[in-house]
């Protein structure tokens, strides 16, 4: 069927396979690569801006603990020895040794700005205040877990934090929107000799907040919490609150966070989910990345709207598409040219033929599309106008003798016109591009060229290996590079002058019937040409079926056929030519082996014949070289 398909039918069909359809999966995966890619660019940033604040923060707690160890073990514990003073009843006594403390902790602490306050809680209930008095009660502190932590732990630092948002820290001074951390320790009788204190405490400022809150890093963030160990929002920024949203309905707590059991990649913490629509907002996709704070257990979650990740993919994917868009218009441009100026013509010379097919010798094509298909309707032309003009002549002669002229002048046609044709399908094939039709044509031209001329033409052993190479070019098409060919060429013997398509014959016969029943067996040729005995040596050796003796004689001496016998005709062809050209002079020989070889070997004079073949070539047309 594929070979009745016009050729405007089999252009578009191979358009689309070949050029429409890649490029549009081309397209769909470049689009899907570029928007994973941005998106994971775009997560990287907020994991490398989460980690900024990680950092920030991180550096205070280890700041912070610093700080609070040396206030507790400076000096000898002296710090520990005058707050255990401040327990009395006796206001005087009280005053004296709280100013005594206020004096130490501001020589301690004098290096760092970033201190709140310092609360030393007492076991008998009363409490002293450094710098600033706590504005949250102390009940409300012990029953904290930072504070219940640090008393299961004596003299263990233990890390708590404040939402200035949620909580006011100290009674004066201070603003919304800050975390600030809560710095416990509680001392064993190791430190606090007096063993009166509970719980020594001080408050700072840290960098965390002002970067989460921070506009330009905000931006990138999006929403942003902290979550301590337990998944509980111990700070939120200033968002709308769609992490707490998207946390509360992934249900994560501390274990399947870490795990990601609900996760869109929990390699590197990052969760996707659809929430649920709101009076607020409609029901989108968003996306949570989760960070690790070190030496807290806490983590910093950013929940950002999973389409705002890719807000550049929109420009990309358009200016792709407009590219795309661009190269088919070219196409189209180039398909409009190709069907005018090649395929169309071709169509109209095809149905050109057909009417003169079917005897309508008025046929007349207007010549269109390229230099070499109007040359071919020219030629066309003329070869009707021709064929016409021969027909009414001998419209007055027999119609025996009108009939066989009208053959002679077809047969005298049909080879430059097959030439012709043949030339034009491989400009055709240069054109787009198909090397492989260019080729075959190629090949198939020097061999008709060469087929056409008459029965005693010489010409070189180079041109014969040319003929021979175009023959093996389109076998080996046709057979799937089923065989293997060797050459042993002596480069004296390139110009010898030798009777045309001796080889090429012999050649055949190795692959249609040595190699017809090899199977999977890769058949292998080996010709050598070269001088012997001062005779032009050629031989053709092949590794096919074989031959038994019998046949072998029957060939070299040739033997009575029926019509459809034409097995190994082509060899008793040469073998009838070299004895007509050379009689004794020339020498012949096949052995075989069955299954296993068949060598044929031809010896004939060196350089003869110079004068038949300038007069033979000064007549007929040579073979393309």
């Amino acid at each position: 069927m594929k070979k009745h398909r016009s050729l405007q039918k089999v252009y578009y069909l191979s358009f689309a396979w070949m050029i429409v359809i890649p490029i549009f999966l081309v397209f769909v995966i470049s689009i899907s690569i570029v928007r994973f890619m941005m998106q994971n660019s775009a997560i990287s940033a907020i994991k490398s801006r989460q980690n900024t604040v990680a950092s920030s923060l991180t550096e205070s707690v280890r700041d912070a603990s610093l700080q609070l160890s040396h206030f507790v073990y400076v000096n000898n514990n002296e710090m520990m020895e005058t707050a255990s003073m401040t327990d009395t009843a006796d206001a005087k006594i009280r005053h004296t040794y709280t100013s005594r403390l206020d004096q130490l902790f501001q020589v301690a602490m004098a290096p760092k700005q970033t201190v709140i306050s310092g609360m030393i809680y007492m076991k008998s209930g009363r409490y002293t205040y450094l710098k600033q008095e706590l504005a949250i009660p102390k009940e409300e502190v012990a029953v904290s877990g930072w504070y219940q932590r640090a008393l299961q732990t004596p003299n263990t630092v233990t890390i708590g934090c404040y939402d200035t948002s949620d909580t006011k820290v100290t009674l004066t001074g201070g603003k919304r929107g800050e975390l600030v951390l809560a710095v416990a320790l509680s001392p064993d009788i190791g430190v606090d000799r007096s063993g009166k204190i509970d719980m020594i405490v001080l408050f700072f400022h840290t960098r965390a907040s002002s970067l989460l809150n921070d506009k330009t890093q905000k931006e990138g963030l999006g929403d942003t919490v902290i979550l301590d160990e337990k998944g509980t929002v111990i700070f939120r920024a200033e968002n709308e609150g769609k992490t707490e949203r998207f946390l509360d309905a992934l249900k994560l707590e501390a274990d399947n966070m870490a795990e990601g059991s609900a996760s869109f990649s929990p390699e590197i913490g990052v969760y996707q989910k659809r929430l649920p629509k709101t009076r607020e907002d409609s029901a989108e996709s968003y996306t949570c990345v989760i960070s690790q704070i070190p030496e807290t257990g806490w983590k910093i979650a950013s929940c950002v709207n999973t389409h705002s990740l890719t807000h550049s993919f929109n420009r990309v994917a358009i200016l792709m598409l407009a590219v795309i868009g661009a190269m088919f218009l070219l196409y189209a441009a180039f398909s409009r040219f190709f069907l005018q100026n090649i395929i169309r013509p071709v169509h109209t010379m095809v149905e050109g033929l057909y009417q003169v097919e079917e005897g309508n010798l008025e046929t007349h094509i207007d010549p269109a599309g390229q230099a070499e298909i109007r040359e071919m309707i020219h030629s066309f032309n003329r070869t009707v106008r021709r064929l016409k003009v021969s027909v009414e002549e001998r419209e007055m002669a027999q119609a025996r003798k009108l009939e066989a002229e009208v053959r002679a002048l077809q047969s005298q046609i049909n080879p430059h016109f097959l030439v012709n044709t043949l030339n034009s399908i491989r400009f055709m094939a240069q054109v787009s591009k198909f090397d492989g039709i260019r080729r075959m044509a190629e090949a198939l031209i020097r061999i008709l060229t060469c087929s056409f001329r008459s029965n005693s033409s010489f010409y070189t052993v180079k041109e014969e290996l040319e003929v021979l190479d175009s023959y093996l070019y389109l076998m080996k098409i046709r057979y799937s590079d089923g065989f293997e060919v060797s050459y042993q060429v002596d480069e004296d013997c390139m110009d010898i002058l030798m009777p045309r398509l001796v080889l090429q014959p012999i050649v055949e016969n190795s692959i249609v019937h040595g190699f017809a029943d090899m199977g999977e067996d890769m058949g292998r040729l080996s010709i050598r040409i070269g001088m012997e005995e001062g005779s032009l040596l050629l031989e053709v050796w092949d590794n096919g079926a074989g031959m038994e003796p019998e046949e072998i004689v029957k060939i070299l001496q040739g033997k009575d056929r029926r019509p459809d016998d034409n097995y190994s005709i082509g060899i008793e062809n040469v073998f009838s030519r070299l004895t007509l050209h050379f009689k004794e002079q020339c020498k012949m020989e096949m052995d075989s082996k069955p299954g296993v070889y068949t060598r044929t070997r031809i010896l004939i004079p060196a350089g003869t014949k110079q004068a038949t073949l300038n007069e033979e070539e000064s007549h007929e047309p040579g073979c393309n070289r």
